[in-house]
């Protein structure tokens, strides 16, 4: 195949022992044929539009006519193909990638996950100026971790049109899994319409998008189940609020089209294997607006890292992924059969699919589909609010932001330039609510112990439209770290904020403040321990990534805490990170939901 490659990682005992018993020989002898990191089977499709191998690499960002689901379209495409080519670094290396700008407006990448210097974490106005159109940018950073991460424009809506792809990093030493073969798997969601029509439409109507209103007949059957009484109040509360209970994406499938490395559904991408094999997935979440429920049916998978970082083994059948995650999973098909990789969107308005098979060609059958869920009273918070006010946004309307700060783009609003360097002095009191009343009830310090879970967070659930008796699913609670992180410092502050939003005028912030708002970064203290608590006081989910440090989730699991860059904040739930402040600079903090973080849910910090 044009793309494939040899994957260079261990081989399982079992197949160098069944290797060498092949070829006669015992199994000190079969040892020694090859290299530790040679891969037995030569060649495979570990991703479908093409390979990258560091340490340097060239990129060139252009528009161009490229078919997606048979249709033609003009997306962002880089080296040729969109999303674009998966980028193959090895921990230890230096990088050196440059990247040239051939469009007519500004561009960047970010590195998403990645712990590099400021400079290079590709943030136009915070980190670094943009790429203007005909330069060639160079990013140089040492590589100091290994796993699946992910890159994407972090200029205006262009991740939205196709500017993103795999970012896949090999350890330098032996991972505390083996695997016999790999496929990368990226999820993104593609709409034929412009971007900008697309965020002009959510201001206009939130529910712009949601083809799935509940009906006069959801009506009745809900009187029929719960009694005229409480239905009339629920259906009252919502419209109170104005809202639909069935407000479970913003941008849904009657306008995306949801693709599996660039591939259709109907286009079945197929990831191939030899039956006996212990295949390794790699699974990122390069989407701009879409959660996504991954299961194989007829296969159990076992997560064994989350956000590029190695977990505990987890048997699962399903797992759900916020925008910007990534897990990795190892499945071990016997027969010689075919199975459907199968992610599901979460308002089920559509789904992404592919195949893993033994050969070219075959496919398995579609999972049913599931019905849309609506959300209840567990989206009004489990920390004891009565209801949330959506309306505290305050400000004027706002027509998205421009991240690149270069004057290049259509969008009003936003310039981060605005926030770099030594002018951004002192920090955003309002973003410091201190301890909650309910935490200085927990003991004198009002501190809970690092790595306890928060009162009021939902870790032990996956989530809304999941149904915890159908299969084994994945959830936050089950993330445990190999290893403890080394920083075993219990947390010198806390800093509370709030998830805010105005669905109504289709606005989003930190504690009720755009970023158009705010007089200056959040600070963190260089090299301190702090705890942050996200509060979510809307009815979405918010994937909440912050760039240059790692989060250590506190979900129960003590000195074995997860470290991610990206957390999912469900409704109402409250959640906790431990953070080393150890990256001198300014940083990027926000919502990855693309039309969130252009409508306000952004922040910068600055570690000084």
């Amino acid at each position: 195949m044009a793309n494939s490659r040899v994957i260079t990682h261990p081989m399982s005992r079992r197949q160098i022992l069944k290797g060498g018993a092949a070829l006669g020989l015992g199994s000190a002898a079969a040892l020694s044929l090859r290299p530790s990191w040679a891969n037995p089977w030569g060649q495979t499709n570990v991703y479908s539009k093409g390979v990258e191998e560091g340490p340097e690499v060239s990129l060139a960002i252009r528009r161009e006519s490229i078919l997606i689901d048979g249709k033609e379209a003009r997306p962002i495409s880089i080296n040729g193909t969109s999303p674009g080519p998966m980028i193959r670094l090895k921990e230890g290396q230096d990088a050196v990638l440059r990247v040239t700008n051939l469009l007519d407006e500004p561009t960047s990448i970010h590195w998403h996950g990645l712990i590099l210097p400021p400079g290079m974490d590709g943030v136009p106005g915070v980190s670094f100026p943009g790429i203007a159109p005909g330069e060639t940018f160079t990013y140089r950073f040492p590589v100091r971790q290994n796993g699946t991460y992910w890159y994407h424009s972090h200029s205006g809506l262009q991740e939205q049109l196709g500017h993103a792809g795999p970012l896949i990093i090999d350890a330098a030493e032996r991972e505390p899994f083996r695997y016999d073969r790999e496929h990368v798997l990226l999820l993104t969601d593609w709409t034929f319409e412009d971007p900008m029509a697309v965020f002009r439409n959510l201001k206009t109507a939130e529910g712009y998008y949601n083809f799935q209103e509940r009906t006069i007949a959801d009506f009745f059957a809900d009187v029929r189940e719960e009694g005229f009484a409480a239905t009339a109040e629920m259906r009252g509360m919502w419209a109170k609020m104005r809202m639909s209970s069935r407000d479970i994406a913003d941008v849904t499938g009657s306008t995306y089209t949801y693709l599996l490395n660039g591939h259709s559904p109907e286009e079945n991408w197929t990831a191939l294997f030899q039956a006996g094999e212990r295949v390794r997935l790699r699974v990122i979440n390069g989407s701009a607006m879409s959660y996504f429920d991954v299961r194989i049916p007829g296969l159990k998978m076992t997560v064994v890292a989350a956000d590029g970082q190695p977990v505990q083994p987890v048997p699962v059948d399903e797992f759900r992924i916020g925008v910007a995650e990534t897990y990795d999973v190892l499945v071990a098909p016997e027969d010689d059969t075919a199975y459907t990789i199968f992610a599901e969107a979460m308002d089920r308005s559509g789904y992404a699919r592919a195949t893993l098979a033994p050969r070219e060609g075959m496919a398995a059958e579609i999972p049913e589909r599931r019905k849309i869920a609506d959300r209840g009273m567990e989206a009004m918070g489990a920390h004891g609010m009565e209801g949330m006010d959506h309306s505290g946004m305050g400000g004027s309307d706002m027509q998205g932001m421009d991240h690149s700060g270069m004057n290049g783009s259509d969008m009003e609003g936003m310039d981060h330039s605005g926030m770099n360097g030594s002018d951004m002095e002192g920090m955003d009191h309002a973003n410091m609510r201190g301890m909650s009343g309910e935490q200085n009830r927990m003991n004198a310090n009002g501190m809970l112990a690092a790595g306890a879970a928060q009162p009021g967070s939902r870790y032990d659930q996956a989530g809304i439209g999941i149904d915890p008796e159908a299969r084994r699913m994945l959830v936050y609670r089950d993330l445990k770290a190999f290893t403890p992180w080394p920083d075993r410092r219990e947390p010198e502050r806390e800093l509370e904020l709030h998830l805010t939003g105005n669905m109504e005028r289709y606005m989003w912030s930190f504690d009720g403040k755009k970023f158009s708002e705010v007089t200056g970064p959040i600070h963190f203290n260089k090299d301190e321990r702090l705890r942050l608590i996200l509060v979510n006081d809307t009815m979405m989910e918010h994937p909440i990534h912050l760039h240059g440090m790692w989060m250590e989730l506190e979900n129960g699991q003590g000195e074995l805490i997860p470290r991610k860059h990206t957390l999912n904040v469900k409704p109402g739930e409250r959640v906790s990170a431990l953070i080393t402040a150890d990256a001198e600079g300014s940083w990027a903090f926000h919502c990855h939901l693309l039309y969130h973080m252009d409508a306000g849910m952004f922040r910068v910090v600055k570690v000084s």
